[in-house]
């Protein structure tokens, strides 16, 4: 019944909220998003929440349904550690939205959620949804669109090239965990990956950290082009940890 009703909510939301331009090109993202949160696998709804999280979108017709789903469940078992690890993830899921139209779901779950721990992550998101909203404006910015290249692979273009190295290790990320072709999308992360080379410190944790993603990200390329750029790498960096992934990224060159 639960299921049913959560099928429900979505399919009414997503025909009545407003439609997506068709020039943002999202509607086939947003769809699969949608058939994942109406999947009876509490897996498939918790991965759905995870790539919503680092998605950029913020159409009404996707979050609407999490937001209600928050609303009628999030206090529906509260001793189940597993629904109540999925309420949290829904609530970092409706933040990513950055829209300040759904913190009064958030303050409420702040205000009255029975377990401590969903408390806690609705606090986190909430604090969020701002920073979110930044995120978002950059990751839609269509300055410098490639309408040779998918809205997917433009918007990873976007995150590495925005000069926030938070955005150009969650498109490193994306990039590594995904089965992309696009040699244009791998120059650019070799190009970032250079650029910072030249201005990240060896101290600096989160910057070797991204350096490192930007690292696996090329390998994944699989492109032997990108071979003596890493070897430099190895060669020149004075960080063990950076060293490391720059290895294991080199072999993975064809």
């Amino acid at each position: 019944m639960k299921k049913l009703l959560f099928a429900f909510l979505v399919v009414f939301i997503a025909l009545n909220a407003a439609p997506v331009s068709a020039g943002q090109g999202h509607s086939g993202e947003i769809k699969r998003y949608i058939t994942m949160l109406e999947s009876s696998s509490q897996k498939q709804r918790v991965d759905a929440a995870k790539m919503i999280t680092r998605s950029g979108l913020s159409a009404p017709g996707l979050f609407n349904p999490i937001n209600n789903r928050l609303v009628i469940e999030y206090n529906l078992y509260p001793r189940n550690q597993d629904h109540i690890d999925e309420m949290a993830w829904m609530c970092k899921a409706l933040a990513s939205s950055g829209s300040p139209e759904y913190k009064p779901t958030l303050e409420k779950i702040i205000q009255s959620a029975s377990s401590p721990k969903l408390k806690h992550y609705a606090e986190q998101s909430l604090n969020m949804v701002d920073e979110y909203a930044e995120r978002n404006r950059i990751m839609s910015d269509s300055s410098g669109l490639d309408p040779s290249l998918s809205p997917e692979i433009n918007k990873y273009m976007g995150m590495l090239r925005s000069g926030n190295d938070r955005l150009k290790k969650d498109a490193a990320k994306s990039i590594f965990r995904g089965n992309h072709t696009e040699e244009k999308l791998f120059d650019v992360v070799h190009e970032e990956l250079l650029h910072a080379c030249n201005t990240v410190s060896v101290n600096d944790r989160d910057g070797i950290d991204t350096l490192a993603w930007l690292c696996k990200a090329l390998g994944s390329s699989g492109n032997k082009k990108y071979s003596p750029t890493l070897n430099r790498i190895i060669k020149e960096t004075n960080s063990l940890t950076l060293k490391k992934y720059a290895k294991k990224s080199l072999n993975m060159l064809k």
